[in-house]
C-alpha cells in the first residue's frame, strides 16, 4: 500500500488485497450516493415501548432487517406522540434499509408495500433511491451479490460489535445498466426468489408435520380456541394465584384438562430437570468480553425449534466462560429454552455445538429423570401444546418473559421410551427431507445470483 492510496481508513485489513475492489464490466459505475435522493440515519427516539393501539406505531429494529426480507412479525410499539420529531424514521415502499450495528450489520432489504405505518430505529440506515436512475429492487440485489457484500463487509468497523458508518455506505460502487436492463434482471431474480421461497416453505411445512405426529402418539386432541374476550373467573382463583387475565382464558383451562386426561404418566418439568440455569451477559466492555472465535455465546436467534442455529454467532473469551459464566456452561444433551421473545422455543445441545454458553434470555435444563430423553423433551416443548403451556405463563406487557417458577410447573407427559424414540426418529426423518429441500433451494438461488453478477461484471 502506498501513502497516496489511504482514503480515510487507517486499519490495515481494509487495504488487504483480499478486500480490494475490482468492478469491471460493460456498464458505468456509480456510488450509492449518486443513486440516492437521501441517505438517512433515523432519529434516535426515547425507547418507551407501549402496548399496540391506535395511538402507537410499530418499530422495526435492526433484527427485523434481514437480507432481502423485512420481518414485521416481532416488533415493539412507540406512541405517536414520541415520534412527532422523528419524521425521517417513517419508512415507505421502495426505501432501502441497511442495518448499521449489531450482529447483522450490513443486512439489506427493500421495503415492499406495507399494510400499515412503520418506523425504523436508529440502528439501521434508510436509503431513498432516485427511481429515475435506479430500481430499488436492483439496488438490493446488487448489494446482496458477492461484489456488493464484499464492499459492505469491507466498510464494517469494530471487533465484536460491528458498525457501518453513513458516510462509508454512500461510497459503495454499483454497476449501472439502463433501467430496462435493470427491470429484466429484477424480474429474473424475483422468479428465482419465488422458486427458492416455495422450496423453503415446503421444508417448513414438512417440519410442522412433527406436531401432528406428536399429538397423535400422545393421544392428545387439542380443544378449539374460541375468539371471545369475555369470561368469568372465580375470585378465589385470582386471590390464590395469578392476576393477569390471559392466564385464565377458558382455552387454557380446557387445554390443561385435555392434558390431564392423557393415558401417560405426567410429571412437572422440575422433576425432569430440578436445576434450571439461566445465562447472563456480563456488564463489561466488549473488548474484555467478546472474541473473534472460541466459545460460542448463544442468543435467542441461535435457538431454533429442535435445532441450534450456528449463524450470526457471538463468541466470548475463555476466561469469561470459565469465570463469571461457569455456571451456565453447556454440555452435550442439555435442553435449551428461550424465555423471552419467541418464548418456549427449545433445542438439544449436541457435541458439535460445544464449547458454548448462553445469555440471559435462555434457560438450560439438564435432565436427571431416567425415563425422559432430551430430544423428546425439546420436541414436546416445541409442540403446539407445549408452546401453549409456555405462553400461558408469560408475564410482562411489551417485553414478555417466562418466569423460572412457571417453567418448573409445566406438565410433561412421559410415554414409554419406545414411543419417545419413535417420535424422535420421525423428527430426524422430517429434518433430513427438509434439509434436502433447503439445500436445493439455496443451490438454485446461488446459481441465479452468480448469473446476475456475471451479466453485470462479465
Amino acid at each position: 500500500m502506498r501513502q497516496g492510496e489511504i482514503i480515510g481508513r487507517i486499519d490495515s485489513p481494509f487495504y488487504s488485497p483480499n478486500n480490494s475492489l475490482n468492478l469491471t464490466g460493460k456498464y458505468p459505475i456509480a456510488t450509492l450516493r449518486d443513486l440516492s435522493k437521501r441517505i438517512i440515519q433515523p432519529t434516535e427516539f426515547i425507547r418507551e415501548y407501549v402496548e399496540d393501539s391506535e395511538n402507537a406505531i410499530p418499530v422495526l429494529r435492526a433484527a427485523n432487517v434481514e437480507d432481502g426480507y423485512l420481518n414485521t412479525t416481532d416488533v415493539v410499539f412507540i406512541s405517536k406522540e414520541r415520534l412527532k420529531s422523528a419524521k425521517d424514521s417513517f419508512i415507505e415502499a421502495g426505501d432501502l434499509l441497511i442495518t448499521r450495528t449489531g450482529a447483522k450489520a450490513g443486512a439489506t432489504c427493500v421495503v415492499r408495500p406495507l399494510d400499515k405505518q412503520y418506523v425504523i430505529s436508529s440502528h439501521s440506515i434508510r436509503v431513498i433511491p432516485n427511481k429515475e436512475k435506479v430500481i430499488p429492487e436492483y439496488l438490493e440485489l446488487f448489494l446482496l451479490s458477492a461484489s456488493g457484500k464484499s464492499q459492505v463487509n469491507r466498510l464494517l468497523t469494530g471487533a465484536a460489535q460491528k458498525q457501518l458508518q453513513l458516510a462509508s455506505i454512500a461510497t459503495v460502487q454499483i454497476p449501472l445498466p439502463p433501467l430496462d436492463v435493470q427491470k429484466s434482471l429484477v424480474a429474473e431474480m424475483e422468479s428465482a426468489r419465488a422458486t427458492r421461497q416455495a422450496k423453503l416453505a415446503e421444508a417448513d411445512n414438512l417440519l410442522k408435520g412433527i406436531d401432528e405426529f406428536v399429538l397423535k402418539e400422545l393421544d392428545i386432541k387439542l380443544p378449539k380456541e374460541e375468539k371471545r374476550n369475555t369470561f368469568a373467573v372465580k375470585l378465589s382463583k385470582v386471590k390464590q394465584g395469578r392476576q393477569d387475565v390471559t392466564y385464565y382464558k377458558p382455552y387454557y383451562e380446557r387445554l390443561v384438562n385435555t392434558l390431564n386426561k392423557s393415558k401417560f404418566l405426567k410429571v412437572s418439568l422440575e422433576k425432569i430437570s430440578p436445576d434450571l440455569v439461566g445465562g447472563a451477559t456480563p456488564t463489561r466492555g466488549d473488548a474484555e468480553l467478546y472474541a473473534e472465535d472460541g466459545i460460542k455465546f448463544l442468543r435467542i436467534l441461535n435457538i431454533g425449534e429442535n435445532e441450534i442455529v450456528l449463524e450470526d454467532l457471538n463468541y466470548i473469551k475463555e476466561a469469561v466462560h470459565n469465570g463469571e459464566l461457569k455456571r451456565s456452561q453447556l454440555k452435550e444433551n442439555d435442553v435449551l429454552m428461550t424465555i423471552t421473545g419467541r418464548v418456549g422455543t427449545s433445542a438439544v445441545v449436541s457435541k458439535d455445538n460445544l464449547p458454548a454458553n448462553i445469555n440471559q434470555h435462555i434457560v438450560r435444563m439438564r435432565i436427571i429423570h431416567q425415563e425422559c430423553l432430551p430430544e423428546y423433551l425439546a420436541i414436546y416443548l416445541n409442540s403446539s401444546i407445549g408452546k401453549a403451556l409456555s405462553n400461558r405463563g408469560v408475564t410482562g406487557g411489551t417485553r414478555i418473559a417466562l418466569d423460572y417458577e412457571v417453567i418448573k410447573k409445566i406438565q410433561i407427559p412421559l410415554p414409554p421410551k419406545a414411543i419417545q424414540e419413535k417420535i424422535i426418529k420421525e423428527l430426524y426423518d422430517l429434518q433430513s427431507q427438509a434439509r434436502q429441500l433447503r439445500q436445493q433451494a439455496e443451490s438454485q438461488w446461488q446459481t441465479a445470483k452468480e448469473k446476475f453478477e456475471k451479466v453485470l461484471l462479465g
